[in-house]
């Protein structure tokens, strides 16, 4: 059995404080002590974990404190995996200032930290609180009390287990998850919020990171790191609304419906997953993608050369609903999407804003794996921008967005004030709709601003390479409708010559060419579909 945090704060030595008293704590002294008064957990980390596992239904609490105000007025379910269909699943997380409100005699405290709980200690002491107990001392001296017992205790129970004892729980059939990067974003949040439009009866679940992130009103979070609710809220779903692979630890049960929106649009330059021979060395990735391909009951697709491509992707056998690609109605409603954008990041609105959305590289030299990096390919920033002055008039900002899986690298690559990095933002579909311009490389994002004609230009000075070793292309690179660059000189000639009405021909000429009729309103029909299956 591995080792748990009593076991390791023990090897680690940390258990003593100043005072010797403390270190002698046991719970028969606790139990003593309790009588009478509110008790109060402090600390929601693995400690914490540790006390629900063990002792969830043993006492009731007043509350749980924590320093950190990110979870305040969150339950304790929402944020302690442990903690979740337990008794006190629904005690709130508190500021520990709010002991003040308590007369001192009627407290007590139980840290839960097996770290910090010395400074927590002190901090209670600052507050005139003296009746508090340490999880990790009153643990350590039970083992030492009764060394059979010693490691009883195992937290990480197993999420596949888990998930069997949650299969078992009905399946609720207005219960819909969404799951998109774990962040409210996509086509998921589009469809999510045409769904609320048609129906109140709706159960709508996002699975996030970000506790804080904001969601329309009628949506619950999950937290994802509190995986016990995430694979109960999961399980219990009659629908899964999800954009890249269902999790391993998840049963798909008889009655559930899994539905895949996939993260692009209805036309993408790559293969990906099973079709794409650069990245199918992985055994366990190439049984994940199969697996998933055989648990999707339904995946909207925006096209004919969607359907198929998805199908070889995926190995994917049932039925297409080609609804068009929910994100993309973002496109058709430029102005919202700019107010948006110019509001989160302070923009002058009467500026021009071209958005500069190169892809990553994999870094396979390095590592011997198929890691995504962000590659300076040497967009000249100043010549760029005087350029788009001088063809399109106006001052302009250039918005920079690195993909998701590089996004942290974004600092190393935004250069002059007039370069705003852009990358944190959410929904790269509004930063699309807000600008004028998009200046990419092999991103897919690239046909999206061409479905309301948009001018898009390509800057790939890596052209030759990324062809022959990144990844395998769909489409004929050079036959795109958008006028492509291989040096900055390049590009300064195609933004001077640029001629809207020969683009838009082109443009309009390619997308029939492969079926892309988007219209602004393939939210509405991906709903009514979800609400068809739920029988609404």
């Amino acid at each position: 059995m591995t080792m748990d945090i009593i076991d390791y704060g023990i090897q680690q030595e940390t258990y003593f404080l100043e005072k010797g008293e403390i270190k002698e704590q046991t719970w028969t002294d606790f139990e003593h002590a309790r009588s009478g008064k509110k008790i109060f957990l402090f600390g929601i980390g693995a400690g914490a974990d540790y006390f629900f596992n063990k002792y969830k239904n043993e006492y009731h609490l007043a509350g749980i404190l924590d320093n950190d105000k990110r979870w305040h007025g969150f339950t304790a379910g929402d944020i302690i995996v442990e903690a979740f269909d337990s008794a006190n699943e629904k005690v709130r997380i508190l500021p520990v200032a709010m002991l003040d409100s308590y007369v001192k005699e009627d407290i007590l405290v139980l840290i839960t930290s097996t770290k910090y709980y010395k400074e927590m200690a002190e901090q209670l002491l600052a507050l005139g609180v003296t009746d508090y107990y340490v999880l990790l001392m009153m643990e350590a001296n039970r083992r030492k009390q009764y060394p059979e017992v010693n490691k009883d205790v195992d937290i990480n129970t197993g999420m596949r287990w888990y998930a069997e004892v949650c299969c078992k729980k009905p399946i609720q059939r207005n219960k819909i998850v969404f799951r998109s990067f774990d962040t409210y974003s996509d086509h998921g949040k589009y469809i999510t919020e045409q769904l609320l439009k048609r129906s109140s009866k709706l159960d709508i679940v996002w699975v996030l990171k970000d506790l804080q992130e904001e969601v329309p009103e009628g949506v619950r979070i999950v937290w994802i790191r509190n995986w016990k609710k995430y694979i109960y809220e999961m399980e219990t779903a009659h629908i899964w609304v999800i954009n890249t692979l269902m999790p391993p630890e998840i049963i798909k049960r008889k009655g559930q419906i899994y539905i895949h929106t996939k993260h692009w649009a209805s036309i993408t330059l790559k293969k990906f997953y099973l079709d794409a021979s650069t990245i199918t060395d992985v055994p366990a990735d190439v049984e994940r993608w199969r697996y998933n391909g055989q648990c999707m009951d339904y995946v909207l697709t925006g096209s004919c050369f969607d359907t198929e491509s998805f199908r070889r992707g995926f190995a994917f056998q049932k039925e297409a609903v080609q609804v068009g690609s929910p994100r993309t109605d973002a496109m058709f409603h430029p102005d919202e999407c700019r107010r948006k954008v110019t509001g989160h990041y302070h923009l002058e609105k009467d500026h021009k804003f071209l958005l500069y959305a190169p892809t990553y590289r994999y870094n396979r030299e390095k590592t011997g794996v198929h890691s995504a990096e962000a590659r300076n390919i040497g967009l000249d920033y100043a010549l760029i921008r005087n350029a788009l002055s001088l063809r399109f008039g106006g001052e302009w900002d250039i918005l920079l967005r690195l993909h998701p899986s590089v996004a942290g690298e974004s600092n190393r690559f935004a250069e002059g004030s007039y370069v705003v990095d852009v990358s944190a933002y959410p929904d790269s579909e509004e930063l699309a709709s807000a600008c004028d311009i998009m200046i990419s490389d092999y991103s897919s994002i690239m046909f999206e601003p061409a479905f309301v004609k948009k001018p898009v230009f390509l800057f790939a000075t890596d052209k030759a390479e990324y062809i022959d070793h990144e990844y395998d292309l769909l489409l004929d690179y050079n036959e795109l409708p958008f006028p492509i660059a291989e040096t900055n000189k390049d590009l300064v000639h195609c933004i001077k010559g640029f001629d809207q009405v020969a683009y838009e021909s082109r443009v309009t000429a390619f997308l029939e060419q492969y079926g892309v009729r988007e219209d602004g309103h393939a939210s509405e029909r991906a709903a009514e579909f979800i609400l068809q299956v739920i029988h609404m």
